[in-house]
């Protein structure tokens, strides 16, 4: 069966003149068969080259394939024209609503930079992670493995003492694998790479299995155990005189380059070189293709971000990053409860640690005691010996007498406000580390903030993942880091969830785990509905339409460390670590609860303006100007639904206080004919979930909830994301509707 490519590709050419069967667009549309989707991600420089010889390989099976180019849009390409480029290659944006059966990542010849100081590796990192939802079996290829083995599993590459330039010999680690199924028992692949991977580092991390590897080239390939990421390290799709090239490209720039190993005749580069890993290499494609692809992945190619959707255990987590917060460090007796749960679990290897906080109702957390140390120096002394009692409380046999004495000192020293502030985490981070028998790591090595105090996530993500990786378990202090000049900075008030998706981020680990007081999120506001069921499951994107909500969940900005990496969170409650909490993460499994929504969250205190005009929706000009009002007036627009004749804008009623018929007279100069009003009064509720899109009776649902207590509904917007039906009723019928729209659901 044939490939089927772009018109005018220039492969089509050459595959051609070799008798690969390559079909066009046109001739493929005449055929009713499913073919299989492939996403090509080329980063190498010369994209002609590499398109090429992918695609002579991938035509070579008997199934039908049809394949698209993608490239990085935060990279141009200076090798190959940009007419080829536009006219052959899509960017992320383009396909990321798309499901593909299979993908192949190239090589790039960066490996000699960080993974991070790549111009494309924030957009590379979110491809991979769309992958893991929109591809079936992804194919990397050297420096393509190598970055996917960095950011699915953190392992770092390691730089050779040489490069590593040549056709090698490899064996079979697993004969009875399906990638290998065909070949014999040594086979040949060239290389070239300045870089490697430990195998010690692969062995470490039980999802991967080596199936393939050389003496002298090491590892060679890998996959993981559910089949959907596949690593080779070497380049077996290079055409014959591919290495020739790139050897007499160095050796005429003048860097005296070694002749590649095992590839000219007698390793005389005046001789054609010998090419012995061609059948091997259709071998490999094929066998992916057919094994990986073509009989494991669904007819039905969007279910494939359903594919994992198994429920998650997380004693299949190898490295869980446990945050503690203030209530779970209060006093001893919190404190040997945050001891055993560590100890219950050997993959709590980093702990992130809040300053105590209150014992009693009527207590003072150590953070203010200090807050108010630092702006006032008559209660300096008073309060760093009230710190000094409360820590003494929690360990004895700790010298806190020192501690306390340096702190003063260094304080008066530098005047730093935010230093004193921090001394309850790191005093905390320090009486933990001792009681565990953990290494403390200063958080000031690791949280990273520029010169005005703006913190800096990608260096602290270096960072972290750099001082870390030297240590098998350790305590970290949350809420700090430190400046350019060493200045300890301190983030806002609930710092330290920050500190901990930092850590989680920066080490890669499988799971954050946020342990608090309460055993996780609840469906809905306790103080409308009593006793509201917790929720054990959420996604980010419903947690970020609850969040817009005013719901009181996890901040944006605590959130998106480990959300951009897929990494999941897990509210648990210190005082009951037997229940489970809530789950945050990527996706949903319907399988995890009986619940059909996520939740319920709203508030009192909306104005909305209806703006009427015959075929608004047609006039983008006009309702831009009619946006603009509100921009020009720094007014926050909550949310806007639209109708075909009709706009209704809503905000919040603080924002517009004093201004309606300013408004009102300025949209009205706008549209010309037509009207404007306003209400106020409004309260707007959001029924989150993620099954909103596949289940009109969700929709319905919430309505019927209404009616049958006879609320009237002024508005509703089903949101075009899929996981909101927002609904807006008067203030007076707020928590009559949230009580409604949750016994709908839960039934009692």
């Amino acid at each position: 069966m044939p490939i089927k490519v772009p018109n005018n590709l220039p492969a089509v050419e050459t595959l051609t003149e070799e008798n690969v069967f390559v079909m066009t667009d046109k001739r493929a549309m005449t055929q009713d068969i499913r073919p299989l989707h492939i996403l090509l991600l080329n980063l190498m420089p010369t994209k002609i080259d590499t398109e090429t010889q992918l695609t002579r390989l991938l035509g070579n099976t008997p199934l039908q394939i049809e394949l698209e180019l993608l490239q990085t849009g935060t990279h141009k390409s200076k090798n190959t024209s940009q007419e080829h480029m536009l006219a052959f290659y899509k960017t992320f944006e383009y396909v990321k609503d798309n499901f593909y059966d299979g993908m192949i990542i190239t090589g790039a010849p960066v490996e000699l930079m960080e993974f991070e100081e790549v111009e494309y590796w924030d957009e590379l990192c979110e491809i991979m992670e769309w992958s893991k939802n929109h591809v079936h079996s992804t194919f990397h290829i050297c420096w393509g493995a190598q970055a996917g083995l960095y950011y699915h599993y953190g392992i770092k590459k390691r730089i050779m003492k040489e490069k590593l330039s040549g056709v090698y010999e490899h064996i079979l680690e697993r004969k009875n694998g399906m990638l290998f199924r065909g070949f014999d028992d040594t086979f040949y692949v060239p290389h070239s790479r300045n870089t490697t991977i430990s195998r010690e580092d692969i062995e470490k991390i039980p999802e991967l299995e080596i199936l393939s590897s050389g003496e002298k080239p090491g590892v060679f390939a890998v996959k993981s155990k559910k089949n959907r990421q596949i690593f080779i390290m070497g380049h077996s799709e290079y055409d014959w005189d591919t290495l020739q090239r790139e050897y007499l490209r160095d050796k005429n720039a003048g860097l005296n380059p070694k002749v590649p190993d095992n590839y000219y005749p007698n390793d005389d580069d005046t001789e054609t070189p010998s090419v012995k890993w061609r059948s091997c290499a259709n071998l490999l494609f094929s066998n992916w293709l057919n094994y990986f692809v073509y009989q494991s992945t669904p007819y039905d190619i969007s279910t494939i971000s359903q594919e994992d959707l198994k429920p998650f255990t997380s004693e299949n987590v190898a490295v869980k990053v446990a945050k503690f917060g203030g209530s779970s460090l209060a006093d001893l007796s919190q404190v040997m409860k945050v001891k055993e749960i560590v100890e219950k679990d050997s993959a709590r290897k980093f702990i992130v640690v809040s300053a105590p906080g209150k014992r009693t109702a009527d207590d003072t957390k150590v953070t203010d005691l200090l807050i108010e140390a630092s702006e006032d120096n008559s209660k300096t002394d008073k309060n760093l010996q009230i710190i000094k009692e409360r820590f003494q409380a929690i360990a004895c046999d700790f010298n806190f007498d020192e501690e306390i004495k340096n702190i003063k000192s260094e304080f008066i020293k530098n005047g730093n406000k935010d230093y004193l502030v921090s001394r309850g985490e790191y005093l905390t981070g320090k009486v933990i580390a001792k009681i565990l028998g953990y290494d403390f790591v200063d958080a000031e090595e690791l949280i990273i903030f520029d010169a005005n105090g703006e913190f800096i996530l990608e260096d602290s993500l270096r960072r972290v993942n750099e001082v870390l990786s030297k240590h098998e378990n350790a305590v970290i202090p949350g809420f700090y880091g430190s400046d350019s000049n060493g200045s300890i900075v301190t983030f806002s008030r609930g710092g330290s969830d920050l500190s901990g998706a930092v850590i989680t981020a920066g080490i890669k680990a499988g799971l954050y785990e946020n342990w608090t007081d309460v055993s996780g999120m609840l469906l809905a506001d306790p103080q409308i509905v009593d006793n509201p069921l917790p929720v054990p499951l959420i996604t980010y994107k419903e947690l970020r339409e609850l969040s817009a909500m005013g719901a009181q969940v996890m901040h944006e900005d605590v959130v998106f460390p480990v959300r951009k990496m897929g990494i999941p969170i897990n509210i648990r409650n210190t005082n009951c670590p037997k229940v489970p909490g809530t789950l945050i993460a990527n996706i949903g499994d319907e399988r995890e609860s009986l619940l059909k929504i996520s939740g319920i969250s709203g508030g009192k205190g909306y104005a909305g303006f209806l703006i009427e005009k015959d075929r608004l929706s047609e006039n983008l000009e006009l309702r831009s100007k009619v946006m603009d009002v509100f921009s020009k007036e720094g007014i926050a627009i909550n949310n806007v639904v639209s109708g075909i004749d009709s706009l209704n804008i809503f905000t919040r009623e603080e924002n517009v206080k004093g201004k309606i018929s300013r408004l009102e007279i300025e949209i009205k100069n706008i549209i010309g004919s037509g009207s404007v009003s306003a209400n106020t009064g409004i309260s707007l509720i959001a029924v989150v979930s993620r099954h909103m899109a596949k289940s009109l009776a969700l929709g319905a649902k919430v309505l019927t909830a209404l009616a049958s207590r006879n609320i009237n509904v002024k508005m509703i917007d089903y949101g075009v994301d899929g996981v909101n039906t927002l609904i807006g009723v008067d203030n007076s019928n707020y928590e009559k509707a949230v009580k409604a729209i949750y016994r709908e659901f839960i039934k009692k």
